[in-house]
């Protein structure tokens, strides 16, 4: 069965804001010579690793309702600069407003 997880979008105002957010950094990798891609940064590791990845999608808060989702390509598991472990999620750049 598929999981699909859900976060609060902090500091975006709209689809269109998160989009070009997105899009800054996509092109800031670009500029730095690196692969680019989405992802964003969480403290928990998800539990049900398989069925996240089993086309789940991340689906965003803004003003306080759910308003777009990403599917999810990759967790991956990181180190911060402080040593403590942390997932990245990769997503699919296409936002599909809910």
């Amino acid at each position: 069965m598929t999981v699909h997880l859900i976060k609060l979008c902090v500091g975006c105002e709209s689809i269109e804001d998160l989009s070009q957010w997105q899009e800054g950094k996509l092109a800031e990798a670009r500029k730095r010579g690196r692969q680019p891609r989405l992802w964003h940064r969480t403290r928990m590791f998800p539990k049900r690793l398989e069925e996240v990845l089993d086309g789940g999608s991340l689906y965003w808060v803004i003003k306080g309702v759910v308003q777009v989702r990403q599917r999810i390509t990759a967790l991956e598991p990181m180190t911060d600069e402080e040593g403590i472990e942390r997932c990245d999620i990769v997503l699919d750049p296409a936002l599909v407003p809910v």
